[in-house]
């Protein structure tokens, strides 16, 4: 696929720059046809559809590939097709069976047809990287995808799952990041071995999409270029090009914001949108993020395996502290593992600051004090801000949290290898069900239809019998029982999990006056840009 036209110099210097903005000129205004988006994406290393699971990758595939189905963010109970443009399911409960599109096409102008959706769910369950399980949790393996998703034509795939589950839930999963379709012909000319042309779309460039953008141009840890997709077969965006700039320090952003070199920031402190309250030139976008903040702790260190000590902990970082002082109005107390705003949310919320319960708790735990803690955080807010916090908190308890404070990659690193004591991180559910999360935190291997690893086995916890029941949720079909279920679930689970929940995100992002047509995502990095103007 070729770029039908190079990017001007003086936007390929802004979009590859990495020198601090007091120290360039300024700019005017960014240029017309152009929308330039601050962000931290130094955690990007891959732009394979069926591999990407970082923030800003998601964030770039999400603009240039599209699903079989998606939903309004706005009200996540309305499902609509896309590349399907109807769908139905069997009364057997696990047959689906979905009609494409027959307007889309991809980039290269070629039609979407069913073999593209059937070759890309296949391509996802064979390759099975990071975010497979989005869609091998319905019992797909190597071994039965080929039988079990089917184009019947040009026009039909059919679609079958092992059990039933609500059909919502599926059709959820599909409308996933992870569930992109890609031109089956395009990759396959791209194949090396059996890597089923990963080593060639990861750049990603070209773009074997059907979304309103292609990517041009990825300079790691630096810009992300995309260009409008010419042959989109919907309504064209009215912008040609969209630049994702890395930019670490929110002062940063916040400064070439008011320069008018960048028209979105994405990473703005509190003290940062304050500063800008009175800049007519600016305002503020908000909403509610389905992203939630938490400290993983490994239970394969002594001291995080004690329950009492574990315990502790929870006590020993003031939430409401935090959200009132560092993160007011970006953030809101959460500690539990389903969002605010999904099915399954429950307002339970039982832990404050109390040094002294969280002292004789340790006492109880049978440890001595003092105790040292790696905690691996990402060099980025909020995370820094609240890993200080909590430094601060728990230290006076005997608590000694040695930050390790390290790039996104290296971030990400140090926990997929579970190379860590504690991770200041997050968790952005890949669909608006409760399960994306449930199925992360609760559920252990064996009891997963996969077999896949969650965040319980990666920080070395057995959830017992949480782990069945989270399961058994999912095949609830009443709506108000599997809502009791997983307020049950919940409870128990933050009381006794490694995971210690802290705040559930507010959306807030400072953008130029003249920008419209932003739609801010709740679930993990799905704003969407192919309708903004200028």
């Amino acid at each position: 696929m070729k770029v039908k036209r190079l990017l001007p110099a003086l936007m390929l210097g802004l979009a590859l720059s990495t020198a601090p903005a007091a120290l360039s000129p300024a700019f005017a205004e960014t240029p017309a046809d152009t929308l330039v988006v601050a962000d931290v994406i130094d955690d990007v290393i891959t732009l394979d559809p069926h591999e990407v699971s970082e923030i800003g990758g998601v964030l770039t595939t999400n603009q240039v590939y599209q699903t079989l189905v998606s939903y309004d963010v706005n009200d996540p109970t309305q499902i609509f097709g896309v590349l399907a443009e109807s769908w139905e399911v069997a009364e057997d409960g696990v047959t689906f069976t979905f009609h494409m599109n027959p307007d889309a096409k991809f980039a290269s102008g070629n039609p979407v047809t069913a073999e593209d959706a059937e070759y890309s769910i296949r391509r996802i369950v064979k390759m099975n990287k990071r975010s497979a399980f989005i869609i091998t949790q319905f019992g797909f393996t190597p071994e039965n995808v080929d039988e079990w998703v089917k184009a019947t034509d040009e026009n039909t795939l059919v679609v079958k799952i092992a059990e039933p589950y609500a059909p919502s839930f599926l059709l959820y999963c599909l409308s996933s990041y992870a569930s992109a379709i890609v031109e089956k012909a395009a990759v396959e000319e791209h194949v090396e071995g059996d890597d089923f042309g990963n080593a060639w779309l990861k750049n990603g460039v070209p773009s074997v999409g059907s979304g309103p953008y292609i990517v041009s141009r990825w300079d790691p840890k630096e810009a992300i270029v995309l260009e409008r997709n010419d042959n989109f077969w919907g309504e064209p965006a009215p912008l040609q090009r969209i630049i994702i700039r890395h930019v670490g320090e929110s002062a940063t952003q916040r400064l070439l914001l008011e320069q008018g070199d960048i028209d979105i920031a994405n990473k703005l402190t509190p003290d940062d949108h304050d500063a800008l309250a009175s800049n007519d030139e600016i305002k503020k976008l908000e909403g509610l993020s389905a992203t939630i903040y938490y400290m993983g702790l490994n239970v394969r260190n002594e001291a995080l395996g004690n329950d009492k000590f574990r315990e502790a902990m929870k006590y020993l970082v003031d939430y409401q502290g935090i959200v009132d002082t560092i993160s007011r109005g970006t953030m809101e107390v959460h500690q539990t593992m389903i969002p605010r705003g999904f099915l399954g949310a429950t307002d339970y919320n039982p832990y404050s600051y109390d040094l002294e319960k969280a002292k004789a708790l340790i006492e109880e735990s049978g440890l001595e004090t003092p105790v040292d803690l790696g905690v691996v955080v990402w060099n980025s807010p909020p995370y820094t801000d609240f890993a200080q916090a909590a430094q601060a908190t728990m230290a006076p308890a005997g608590v000694n949290l040695n930050l390790e404070v390290v790039d996104g990659s290296q971030w990400l690193s140090r926990y997929r290898n579970a190379d860590l004591d504690i991770w200041m991180g997050l968790w952005g559910p890949d669909y608006p069900d409760p399960h994306s999360n449930a199925k992360a935190f609760s559920v252990n291997v064996e009891d997963a239809p996969d077999g896949s690893e969650g965040l319980a086995d990666r920080f070395g916890w057995d959830a017992g019998d949480l782990s069945p029941r989270t399961m058994e949720a999912v095949r609830e079909l009443d709506t108000q029982k599997r809502q009791e279920m997983y307020e049950e679930i919940q409870k128990e689970h933050t009381d006794t999990s490694p995971f210690l929940y802290m705040f559930q995100e507010l959306r807030a992002v400072g953008v130029r006056s003249n920008v419209e047509g932003i739609v801010l995502g709740t679930t993990f990095a799905d704003d969407r840009y192919w309708n903004v103007t200028k």
